[in-house]
């Protein structure tokens, strides 16, 4: 072994020789280990090197974009369902700077990805970071065993008895509704015609009066004050839903630090600067209707925390779900449990079901809308069903219409077909075989929702085709919870559920049994958007006509 001033000088005379190297070369020494980079993360590894690249798919498209702006530009879903039919149940898609998405439809891989493999699979960091930002870092956002527990300890709200116990909560806000669209046609110089009246926005005030109402004994009466503040922040913020958008978006939640920058008081006090830059211009939007919505939610959970706190007796006590939670959290439940939800826990909670629980039963209700304008016949029957009950209540309980089978079939098609939420994504947790084909870890799973909905091995050739009686006589490749997505399946599985389904059919029986509903105008087409939600772009103009 040298002696120590042996190895001494010889560290010094590399020392001399870096410091003799020209900055240039260290420079170009830089500038090829990123082209090397580039090369390989572009074109070296999806085209000779991933173990995917035997997976069939569609041309890998241009070396930075990829597939991306087929799937952009398309209707949401529709470019993965030609891609599955061409070639088959497993499909590669390559996307921007040469990322990965395998798309897989089978049950199998389904169920291994979503329920028995769930923990190993969870939602990827740039889904959490959309999902947190507008609807709360809650249940849909954590993962693993923080989820289990607090799915736990929410799942006793969301029970069949408290749900039936809120329906009648449903019954101001469509009366509302019912009213409100009474008066426009009354509006109009020929009533008998009707009048073209953008469904969405209605669908969305209503749907957003019953959720407050139902999850915080909250009324915000959207539907009757044009200027409500909560409805015009979550317009701001959904207006802003687009392809474009949702990519930068993703592009900034990639820069560390990004959630606690876009959470900070800064970034707010400074969203004006934003507002100067075309790329930043959303965010500044979005921030200011965040801030919005979330006073609103601080002010509602001080609420119930207060309630809950002097309540006498369960007799006296709320039975709106932030009541139930509040209340469980301050019960031996929890205790019991070993898990308690802190404030902000709560306050994520009170964002989600506002963010998740109401645009999504509201593009639910435009596209049941928008397929019965455009089924008359199933319009007219659905009517026919609906209009003895109304006859005797034009407020009947929900559960007279909880029987009722066309109602069920019209509104379980109409998420089949046009689901609110057209895909998701998981993450593999490790490397994987899934289907005999090696997944790297890291690499981004596509759920197709919509492609599944309406896979023909499932569902028949008609698969397409908007046909509720098929509810009362599924085919035999249905299982119930992999061959429709639209709640997604396993313990992931939307929590809410049970309420949208009533919700939805609340809301559109009194509707139909009301009015006739049409396309605006002929040739009229769909707009499905490809966002976060598929909620209709140009707000769902249809001509509604009052029942005679």
């Amino acid at each position: 072994m040298p002696p120590p001033s042996a190895l001494s000088d010889f560290s010094a005379t590399v020392g001399e020789s870096l410091l003799r190297v020209r900055p240039i070369y260290i420079v170009a020494g830089f500038c090829a280990w990123i082209s090397w980079r580039i090369l390989y993360r572009l074109v070296l590894w999806p085209r000779f090197l991933s173990p995917l690249r035997i997976v069939p798919g569609p041309p890998l498209g241009g070396i930075i974009t990829g597939q991306f702006p087929a799937i952009i530009q398309g209707e949401a879903g529709i470019p993965q369902r030609e891609w599955v039919k061409q070639h088959g149940s497993a499909v590669r898609v390559v996307g921007p700077l040469g990322i990965e998405r395998p798309i897989f439809t089978k049950a199998d891989t389904l169920h291994k990805i979503l329920v028995g493999e769930w923990m190993e699979h969870p939602r990827p960091g740039f889904l959490r970071e959309i999902l947190g930002f507008v609807a709360g870092y809650g249940l849909l956002t954590v993962t693993g065993t923080e989820h289990k527990q607090m799915r736990k300890a929410m799942n006793p709200a969301f029970s069949i008895p408290n749900l039936m116990a809120q329906t009648d909560m449903y019954c101001d806000p469509i009366h509302s509704l019912v009213k409100i669209l009474n008066e426009q046609i009354d509006g109009e110089s020929e009533p008998s015609n009707g009048k073209i009246i953008q469904m969405y926005e209605w669908m969305s005030k209503v749907t957003l009066d019953i959720i407050c109402e139902t999850a915080f004994g909250y009324k915000t009466d959207s539907l009757n004050n044009p200027h409500n503040t909560l409805s015009e922040a979550y317009e701001d913020l959904l207006n802003l839903q687009s392809g474009k958008n949702i990519a930068e978006f993703i592009l900034l939640a990639s820069i560390p630090g990004f959630k606690r920058f876009i959470n900070s008081d800064w970034a707010y006090n400074h969203r004006h600067w934003f507002a100067k830059s075309s790329l930043l211009a959303p965010m500044s939007i979005a921030l200011d209707a965040m801030h919005r919505i979330k006073k609103i939610s601080a002010e509602m959970l001080a609420e119930k925390t207060k309630d809950n706190a002097v309540a006498l007796s369960d007799t006296e006590a709320k039975r709106d779900i932030m009541s139930l939670l509040v209340r469980a959290r301050n019960a031996d439940l929890a205790i019991k449990s070993g898990y308690t939800m802190t404030d902000q826990q709560m306050m994520d909670q009170v964002l989600t079901f506002l963010g998740a629980g109401h645009e999504t039963t509201a593009s639910g209700l435009a596209w049941t809308l928008w397929l019965l304008a455009n089924n008359k016949e199933h319009q007219d029957e659905l009517r026919k069903e609906l209009k003895p009950i109304f006859e005797n209540n034009p407020r009947p309980e929900y559960r007279t219409l909880k029987g009722l089978t066309l109602l069920d079939g019209v509104v379980m098609e109409s998420l089949r077909l046009l689901p609110p939420v057209p895909m998701t994504f998981r993450q593999a947790g490790k490397t994987d075989y899934i289907e005999g084909v090696l997944v790297p870890k890291g690499t981004i799973l596509y759920i197709p929702i919509r492609v599944v909905n309406t896979w023909k091995e499932i569902w028949g050739e008609d698969a397409e085709e908007f046909r509720p009686l098929r509810w009362q006589n599924l085919p035999k490749a249905y299982t119930p919870t992999l061959s429709f997505l639209s709640f997604i399946a396993g313990p992931h599985a939307c929590i809410g559920k049970t309420m949208a389904v009533m919700e939805m059919k609340a809301v559109l029986a009194a509707l139909i049994a009301n009015f006739e509903f049409e396309p605006a105008y002929e040739g009229q087409v769909a707009q499905p958007t490809a966002a976060v939600t598929m909620k209709p772009a140009d707000h769902m103009p249809l001509r509604v006509k009052r029942v005679l």
